[in-house]
């Protein structure tokens, strides 16, 4: 397969790059944009309206310019390797790793958005998850494959508590994982800049 490359650049605002000229790029298309320092980022096309795609970089646009930059789009949507070796880890929204381990390999891949769920395809939920928090357990009980949202405001104790519905949880012996997956947090845990949202996802 032949890489394209656009270099331009019609728009920067935000955390969006509208990039014109492109010929056969879809919605949800992963891209890589080189910057001219030798920089790489990664995007996700928003929309596609002729020959114009819209870009979510996802490290955002700050230090990009309009002249200098280029982007490759992948011809397919973002994909992470799947399997048991992610257990333990952590990683972004890429897959790549934070925790200064390897990278994870797996003998699958599958798209980091997921793939489209038929609500009448799904077993009614009936697994309770007991995490010894008494105020979720008796009021919120959750079950498997459940989601629990943990907002808060900065300074107030979310991690531990998040680190206490997974040291504590169970689900009647039966084996189970627990994935955190905070969409936005400030730059420093317990600051200032704003709330801390830190979701956890028991399954």
């Amino acid at each position: 397969m032949i890489e394209l490359e656009y270099t331009a650049l019609s728009e920067l605002r935000g955390p969006l790059a509208v990039v014109s000229g492109v010929t056969g790029v879809g919605w949800d298309e992963s891209a890589t944009i080189r910057l001219s320092s030798g920089e790489t980022r990664h995007g996700l096309v928003l929309e596609v309206d002729r020959d114009l795609a819209l870009v979510q970089v996802l490290e955002g646009t700050s230090g990009m310019s309009r002249n200098g930059t280029r982007v490759t789009f992948a011809g397919s949507p973002l994909r992470v390797p799947v399997g048991p070796g992610w257990l333990g880890r952590v990683c972004d929204g890429r897959g790549a790793p934070l925790d200064g381990g390897p990278p994870v390999f797996g003998t699958s891949t599958a798209p980091a958005s997921g793939f489209p769920l038929n609500p009448a395809w799904r077993v009614p939920p009936a697994e309770p998850v007991l995490t010894g928090v008494s105020v979720i357990d008796l009021l919120t009980t959750l079950v498997r494959g459940q989601k629990i949202a943990l907002f808060s405001a900065a300074g107030l104790p979310h991690l531990e508590l998040a680190a206490q519905i997974a040291a504590q949880s169970h689900a009647g012996g039966e084996p189970f994982s627990i994935v955190f997956a905070p969409p936005s947090t400030s730059a420093a845990a317990g600051s200032a800049d704003g709330p801390d949202r830190s979701p956890c996802f028991p399954c």
